[in-house]
């Protein structure tokens, strides 16, 4: 929701970073895909402002973003699907700037809260939010901490959805706190790093001349027209399958994310299970919110 997009969120949202390659081979439960979270993260803003409603807050919908397609292939450390690249660019991480202008333009959670008065504003952000009352503190694996209060309708939506509150949380951060730190070790594995400058002078070849696929990225921006994306994106493929950057990324990542995950394997099970747990759940509040809306909106035409 764009006025609090500087607050941590808990759900499952934008992972801090991309899906790895591949689980552990010891059994980890399977990662919820793209479209999967995409469900969930629909469900906890549906519930989210049905118990802002109960407090006497009516929120707007949340703009969804209008691109969509099929399931992204791992891009965390370097994109190496050339197919992929020429047909969708980087999917839908990148926006045109038309979308961008409408994102922008419309904010209609952002104008409902400023459209009240300071103290009744104060006050759906304490509901909302929950005040920083009775705050639950995780340490992630990299040893920063990170917390929530388990008040409002943020923590309640989450636990209707996921069962306990407490138990999400931390098991969620943990979770992504584990793919982060991993995917930061192999970033910094001699062996993707020699590979790394392979790949970096291949781009340069191209006239990017960008040390790191994040760099290119980065460079690319957020908001560009689908032909100057895709440009970019089949450059970065296409010189980590020659550069051998690809078949590296692939061990490094498997390697690193599999050691940091035994670690923090309880965690990484319980948020994983969490997840496929409240699949159907969210799919029947999803389903039921969409059939509502259908049949207020043939009502309105009559």
């Amino acid at each position: 929701m764009p006025l609090l997009g500087t607050l941590t969120a808990c759900g499952p949202g934008e992972p801090a970073a991309s899906a790895p390659r591949a689980a552990p081979s010891s059994a980890l439960p399977r990662e919820a895909t793209t479209s999967e979270l995409a469900v969930l993260g629909r469900a906890e803003d549906i519930l989210e402002r049905r118990c802002m409603v109960r407090a006497g807050f009516r929120l707007p919908k949340t703009p969804e973003r209008a691109r969509s397609g099929p399931e992204p292939p791992p891009m965390a450390l370097v994109l190496t699907d050339v197919p992929w690249a020429r047909a969708h660019g980087y999917g839908s991480r990148v926006r045109t700037p038309e979308e961008t202008a409408r994102l922008r333009a419309n904010d209609p959670v952002g104008d409902y809260l400023r459209a009240l008065t300071p103290k009744r504003r104060a006050e759906a952000l304490r509901v909302w939010q929950g005040g920083g009352v009775d705050t639950v503190e995780v340490t992630l694996p990299s040893g920063a901490t990170t917390g929530r209060s388990t008040r409002g309708c943020t923590s309640e939506a989450r636990g209707e959805l996921y069962g306990d509150f407490r138990t999400w949380f931390g098991a969620d951060a943990v979770d992504r706190g584990a793919t982060a730190l991993g995917l930061s070790r192999a970033q910094a594995d001699p062996a993707y790093t020699k590979a790394l400058r392979s790949w970096s002078d291949c781009v340069a070849g191209r006239g990017l001349p960008h040390e790191s696929p994040q760099g290119l990225r980065a460079a690319l921006g957020d908001s560009v027209p689908k032909a100057e994306e895709i440009d970019y994106a089949v450059a970065e493929a296409e010189c980590a399958v020659a550069s051998g950057l690809a078949e590296v990324t692939g061990d490094v990542e498997e390697r690193h994310l599999a050691k940091v995950r035994e670690k923090y394997r309880a965690d990484v099970t319980n948020a994983r299970r969490m997840r496929l747990a409240a699949l159907p759940k969210a799919e029947r509040i999803v389903r039921d919110e969409d059939s509502s809306r259908h049949n207020t909106q043939k009502r309105d035409i009559k």
